[in-house]
């Protein structure tokens, strides 16, 4: 029944809006308020547009008529003076087509504010212009006539009497219809100016909306996330930056009722950090001794395989010794028995021959003990270098090709052992100022590899070993077999510690480890692996040729096994 209302009660719980989504639900509808506002003002500046340009289309060009009536008038006016003044026959044609030419225009903008005047005080203006218009020009036509006729005297009168006084009615009527004008375009003004102060409040009224709605907004999500974050921000921080720091010992303050805030979170995680902190330090120790263990593990492994090193070249150096040694001591066996023969004929006369016989015997056993016991000395003086450069890890000038072929030589028997044929190609030029030790290592690490992966299923295998120059501070050396070759999926394993495809016959899977960790490490060089799957397998080995007398951090002597 318990379970039944807690699962009943949990099934009314409404799901709690989020921060994220307040903010955006409020700052969405201020938004919104601010386009509205916008579209508002678009609106009412399109109107107020459209008003003042309605006025100026209505109101500018009766003026521009007007002017243009007003201009026109004056020009006839002074034309008729001047044909008074003027009166030579070319001139007073000008003066004419002037006249003319300005009683045309009066006539077309008249006829156009006809057109367009529509209120009764300008359409009575209008209709007093046209009727003084009419008389104007009937005794304009008359003081043409007379002056075509040369009555200079009757036209002057005709000008004076008459037409002065149409002119003066005709330029009063324009002034009385250019202030209603006037008149009409101050109130299309202040109607645009009506528009505009009415356009101008709404913005601001809705603007103060906007402010106080994002004010409120402010205010109430400012309360929210202090209510989420329980308390002051900076406390909060403060809090996370402890948290952060490791610092897991401090109290954080709560209010009673808080459950959900952020403090409350950050309380939760710190006393889960507690408890695991204490089950990851139970673990590091965990960790820590197998680390040991392995460490130890190490050791022995890298201990077995210089201790098989070790074997293998204790076992070159009596197999390529007993030969030499065997034959010496043939030899002097023989001559051990040759003088004993010869102490028992002492007794008796000595025939000459049997002297000489003695004598080239001796001679003959003395130069085979000689040369084989030198060729004995030779070979330990060559297991020697190899063996004090093992051993010191000195750097020291060396001829690169003497060095391999010590390796070689030491290496012999264990080929010879494999079935396997090792052919060194070195220029007898390529001086370099290295550690030999460890590189005769790295050599004997890659040619016990092959011997030992590379020829599985076949009775005989080649190795072959080259050298060349990289400019003037570089050697590449490289290792190569005509083998099975590695697998893709093992290539990108093959330096890791502890890897290997034998397994309890042989491999210990820390050969190449070690060389890896020697060329990169004190030759201060690079390495690499190509390989084809059954086109064999390549070690390429760029080494400078001078190397520091010191080992780079990171790679120490203890992986020179």
């Amino acid at each position: 029944m318990a379970g039944a209302a807690v699962k009943e009660r949990s099934s009314r719980v409404q799901p709690r809006v989020g921060i994220g989504q307040r903010l955006a639900l409020s700052y969405g509808t201020i938004i919104l308020l601010l386009v509205g506002l916008s579209v508002v003002a678009v609106l009412k500046l399109k109107t107020l547009s459209e008003t003042t340009k309605q006025a100026l289309q209505r109101e500018y060009p009766k003026t521009a008529l007007v002017n243009e009536v007003n201009s026109q008038l004056g020009i006839a006016a002074l034309a008729m003076r001047n044909a008074l003044i003027f009166s030579e026959d070319a001139a007073l044609a000008q003066h004419q087509a002037d006249i003319a030419s300005a009683n045309q225009r009066m006539l077309a903008a008249l006829a156009t504010l006809a057109a367009q005047v529509e209120d009764p005080l300008g359409r009575d203006l209008l209709r007093r212009m046209q009727t003084v218009h009419s008389a104007y020009s009937i005794n304009q036509d008359d003081f043409i006539g007379l002056l075509n006729q040369h009555r200079l005297s009757e036209a002057r009168n005709l000008l004076i009497v008459d037409l002065h006084g149409y002119q003066t009615d005709y330029f009063a009527l324009l002034e009385q219809f250019s202030q209603h004008q006037a008149a009409q375009m101050l109130a299309a003004s202040r109607h645009v100016e009506q528009d505009y102060l009415e356009a101008r409040w709404l913005i601001f009224a809705l603007s103060g909306m906007a402010l106080l709605l994002s004010v409120l907004v402010t205010v109430l999500i400012t309360r929210s996330l202090l209510r989420r974050l329980g308390g002051e921000p900076e406390y909060a921080v403060d809090i996370a930056r402890r948290i952060a720091a490791g610092d897991m010992q401090m109290a954080i303050h709560l209010r009673g009722s808080d459950s959900s805030s952020l403090l409350h979170g950050m309380e939760v995680m710190r006393k889960r950090l507690i408890e695991r902190d204490d089950a990851l330090r139970c673990a590091n120790a965990e960790l820590q001794r197998s680390l040991d263990a392995m460490s130890q593990m190490q050791a022995d492994l890298v201990a077995s395989e210089k201790l098989a090193a070790l074997g293998a070249l204790v076992a070159g150096v009596a197999h390529e010794l007993n030969t030499p040694i065997g034959n010496g001591l043939l030899a002097a066996s023989t001559m051990a028995d040759a003088t004993r023969q010869l102490r028992e004929q002492l007794s008796q006369p000595l025939a000459r021959k049997t002297m000489n016989n003695y004598v080239l015997e001796m001679q003959t056993a003395s130069e085979i003990v000689l040369r084989n016991l030198g060729r004995a000395a030779d070979l330990i003086s060559s297991f020697k270098q190899v063996a004090a450069d093992r051993e010191s890890s000195q750097r020291r000038p060396f001829l690169l090709h003497e060095v391999v072929n010590e390796i070689c030589n030491s290496l012999q028997p264990a080929l010879s052992k494999a079935r396997c044929s090792l052919q060194a190609e070195l220029p007898h030029d390529l001086q370099m100022l290295s550690f030999p030790g460890p590189l005769g290592q790295v050599l004997g690490h890659l040619i016990n590899n092959a011997m030992l992966h590379a020829f599985e299923g076949r009775e005989q295998g080649q190795i072959r070993i080259s050298a060349r120059s990289l400019g003037a501070d570089q050697v590449e050396l490289s290792v190569s077999d005509d083998g099975c070759g590695i697998p893709e999926e093992h290539l990108k394993h093959v330096f890791e510690p502890f890897f290997t495809t034998t397994f309890g016959r042989g491999g210990s899977g820390l050969g190449l480890h070690i060389a890896f960790n020697i060329v990169t490490g004190i030759l201060g060089g690079k390495i690499r692996i190509v390989s084809q799957r059954g086109q064999g397998t390549t070690v390429l080995m760029s080494l400078p040729r001078e190397v520091a007398s010191g080992a780079p951090d990171g790679q120490s002597s203890p992986q020179l096994s």
